[in-house]
C-alpha cells in the first residue's frame, strides 16, 4: 500500500511503562515495531520508557495497518475524542505490537501489561486526523 505524504509539521512521542517483570530491551522492540522504519530517540526516567521522533513516515506502518485490519473508524473517533488544542493520541496493546502488531485500545486494560502511548502534536492536528484515519 502507498502513503499519501501529508507533509504537515509533526512532533511524535511515545511512551510505555516499563514494569518489573519486563525486560526494557522488550519494550524497546514494541515501540520501535510501531514506528518502523525510524529509529526514534529513547530515553527512560525510572520506570518510563520514551521515544521521540519528528518524521512523518514513523506513522506509515500504523496508517497501513489501520486499513488493513479496516479500523479507521474506531481510529478516528478516538483520536477526535482524545484532541486537545494542537494534539491527540492513541494507545496500542503492547504484547501485539511486540510482534509487529498494530492494536488500537480503548481502554488502557485491553493491554494486561500496560499499553503504549502515541501522542501527536501539530498545529494542523484536524488535518493530521484526516490523513491518518479519514471519515
Amino acid at each position: 500500500m502507498k502513503v499519501k505524504p501529508l507533509n504537515l509539521p509533526l512532533t511524535i512521542l511515545i511512551e510505555a511503562v516499563v514494569n518489573p517483570s519486563e525486560d526494557s530491551d522488550k519494550v524497546k522492540i514494541a515501540i520501535q515495531n510501531l514506528v518502523e522504519p525510524v529509529k526514534p530517540d529513547f530515553s527512560q526516567e525510572d520506570r518510563m520508557l520514551k521515544a521521540s521522533t519528528k518524521e512523518e513516515k514513523s506513522l506509515y506502518h500504523i496508517y497501513e495497518q489501520l486499513r488493513a485490519k479496516q479500523t479507521l473508524a474506531v481510529a478516528r473517533r478516538i483520536l477526535l475524542e482524545h484532541t486537545t488544542g494542537d494534539g491527540t493520541w492513541l494507545i496500542f496493546n503492547k504484547q501485539a505490537a511486540f510482534v509487529g502488531v498494530v492494536n488500537i485500545c480503548e481502554d488502557e486494560r485491553e493491554s494486561p501489561l500496560g499499553p503504549i502511548m502515541l501522542t501527536i502534536k501539530s498545529p494542523y492536528i484536524g488535518k493530521f486526523i484526516d490523513w491518518l484515519a479519514p471519515s
